[in-house]
């Protein structure tokens, strides 16, 4: 796959329903709670998806100037929708404001989902198909207010029209153009991911951009349009049962962890939550239960075990932050940030050779320069490996 990347640098961060049976984006039927209880008002006006996508006039004639230029007509037409992006690179720089299209543009700026809506607004109009890709890019945690935000990085690829692929091979994905931010060292390829699910991240980057500031209705009603998109999301169901609890509503809080306990494939984070839920509440003998059933929890993916491990380390919960980093790595032990988030660990706890240890490993599997330069001389500080080496 020919892959090229937008010259711009950043990192997305962002946080980790209707009453009645609601389709699930995956095809499936979910039996929802009644989560309108009239706590947070009646539902405002929210922006729709062509609203999201829309650019003004203006926008969309200096685009078309470019793209339908009679010197470059030959070009295939993703390229040229990537070729618009990179001309705006030199003015276009990262920032963390989740942006529509339009804003984008108005603003030379946004954060990596504002890009792929950007791009995607570019690409309808040139009648290019694109799909999205989700990485998971440091900084993995954005503490505010005691609101733990994960970190989360979308990408656009725009698909090749002429490409046909070959017989009897098997394609993972269509050969385009990666529209990125400059990759770092830390972001690492989690997978594909519908249309849909770009759509409802967007509704949840706003919501906990609500959430941070106290405004628990504006947080609702778009967590609840996120649930409408994706019902069995499982970073939305943990704002909305975070919502609940903090609006006062424990029992409705509760409710909706079970729902999505019961629902949600990717459970690691619900389950942790919902644990320290149970023990804020001293319930310590069902918060132990459900500690149990995530320590014997067989999740394949080894983000959801580093996300785990980190949040732990944030919370203090040094011993339960080992054992999730471990399971992370024995299912990607290629992963430095996984060594690293154990080396950090076990030198909260005085584990000191083990810290040693961690972090050599950690060592052994970075290879951008600045990473590796900051394990080494942490390693030296921990009298293991000279700096020098």
């Amino acid at each position: 796959m020919h892959t090229a990347s937008i010259r711009l640098a950043g990192a997305l961060f962002a946080l980790i329903l209707s009453a009645g049976c609601t389709t699930n984006s995956r095809g499936g039927i979910l039996e929802t709670p009644d989560l309108d209880d009239g706590l947070f008002g009646a539902r405002p006006n929210l922006i729709s998806d062509p609203e999201v996508h829309a650019l003004t006039g203006k926008q969309q004639q200096d685009f078309f100037d470019y793209f339908l230029a009679p010197d470059i007509a030959d070009i295939p037409a993703h390229q040229r929708v990537f070729d618009y992006l990179d001309r705006l690179a030199t003015r276009f720089s990262y920032q963390g404001s989740t942006y529509t299209a339009s804003e984008a543009l108005q603003h030379s700026s946004g954060n990596c989902l504002s890009l792929a809506i950007l791009t995607t607004a570019l690409a309808r109009l040139a009648d290019v198909e694109v799909s999205y890709q989700l990485t998971d890019s440091t900084p993995v945690f954005e503490m505010d207010s005691k609101l733990a935000r994960r970190g989360l990085h979308v990408r656009t690829l725009l698909h090749d029209p002429t490409w046909v692929p070959p017989e009897g091979f098997l394609t993972v994905s269509p050969r385009g153009i990666t529209v990125d931010y400059v990759p770092t060292d830390h972001d690492r390829f989690i997978g594909n991911i519908e249309a849909a699910d770009y759509l409802a991240m967007y509704f949840r980057n706003l919501a906990a951009d609500a959430l941070a500031t106290g405004d628990l209705r504006t947080a609702f009603w778009l967590t609840m349009k996120s649930l409408e998109i994706v019902p069995d999301d499982p970073d939305s169901l943990n704002t909305l049962a975070i919502i609940y609890d903090r609006a006062g509503d424990q029992a409705k809080s509760e409710e909706v962890y079970r729902f999505g306990l019961q629902n949600s494939r990717r459970q690691v984070s619900l389950l942790r939550n919902f644990s320290k839920f149970l023990r804020r509440q001293q319930r310590d003998e069902e918060a132990e239960e459900f500690e149990r059933i995530l320590d014997g929890l067989d999740d394949e993916n080894p983000f959801d075990w580093l996300t785990a491990g980190r949040v732990a380390l944030q919370d203090g919960d040094h011993k339960q932050a080992i054992r999730y980093f471990r399971k992370s790595a024995e299912i990607a032990p290629y992963l430095h940030e996984v060594h690293f988030g154990l080396a950090r660990a076990h030198y909260a706890t005085g584990s000191m050779d083990e810290a040693r240890q961690a972090l050599a490993l950690a060592l052994e599997y970075s290879y951008k320069a600045s990473t590796r330069d900051l394990y080494h001389a942490k390693l030296a500080a921990l009298g293991g490996r000279p700096a020098s080496d």
